[in-house]
């Protein structure tokens, strides 16, 4: 069932990665704890010189309030930065017809955008979005997509990021006086830490100083996409496989050392 996967992925992609992997249920995600400290989370953490945090953070609020005209809007903002999820979730709100008519046409232009770096499961979104498409529709797809790439490619659009990130670390005082979202920069509460980490991204608290406001991978820019794309191509080792509960052999050390 594609639509019950799209229609968590929009909020869950995000904010199970921030928290805790919810359960797979039919129940409302805004219900889950999890996901109400996370949003709480995004409403007050900085996102100074930071647009595509803005527009991703503000999209997933509202989205999962249902409010999707209005995410739409702050999706298309995270999207002009090169915030990838904000692209995936474009792709899904037509896809799934909510606040819009359904459309896996401009759906599909959308997600594959959003699959340009190679990000697993939204490569994996894409191509079975792709599979539902007639040749005509794979053909009026990409025509959607080149006409995108133009304005939200990762060619264009990293170079405006980068700008903004480059601004914003030319503003930095060094003084470690706090810093709200981008409207107020006062000195206000002092050390108070990361507000949650979101997105693979560190995220201080609005109104905030403390190291993590100034770190390199908040504002070099090879460090910042590095770190943002490191949440979605992760990976885990593991160690050699033991079958559990067996019994040690006579004379091996048991589980706690004893023979």
């Amino acid at each position: 069932m594609l639509k019950h996967w799209t229609r968590r992925a929009v909020i869950a992609c995000v904010l199970a990665a921030a928290t805790t992997a919810m359960a797979q249920t039919d129940e409302d995600p805004l219900q889950d704890p999890y996901v109400q400290k996370t949003l709480r989370a995004m409403n007050d953490a900085s996102t100074w010189y930071h647009p595509d945090l803005f527009g991703e953070y503000a999209g997933v609020r509202r989205y999962a309030h249902h409010q999707y005209k209005e995410a739409l809007r702050y999706f298309e903002v995270g999207a002009y930065y090169a915030d990838k999820l904000s692209q995936l979730s474009i792709g899904l709100i037509h896809l799934n017809g909510e606040g819009v008519r359904k459309d896996p046409v401009t759906a599909y232009a959308w997600i594959d955008l959003a699959a340009e770096r190679g990000y697993p499961d939204f490569v994996a979104t894409r191509d079975r979005v792709l599979a539902q498409l007639t040749p005509e529709q794979r053909d009026q797809a990409q025509a959607q997509r080149d006409k995108l790439a133009q304005k939200y490619a990762d060619a264009v659009a990293k170079p405006r990021m980068e700008q903004q990130l480059r601004i914003g670390a030319a503003q930095m005082t060094g003084s470690h006086t706090g810093f709200d979202s981008g409207v107020l920069h006062a000195a206000m509460k002092q050390n108070c830490g990361v507000g949650a980490v979101i997105g693979g991204v560190s995220v201080p608290v609005a109104g905030c100083g403390g190291n993590d406001i100034y770190a390199k991978s908040r504002w070099e820019p090879n460090q910042y996409f590095a770190s943002r794309d490191a949440q979605w191509k992760a990976t885990v080792s593991v160690g050699k496989l033991e079958e559990a509960g067996t019994a040690p052999a006579k004379g091996e050390p048991g589980p706690t050392g004893q023979r």
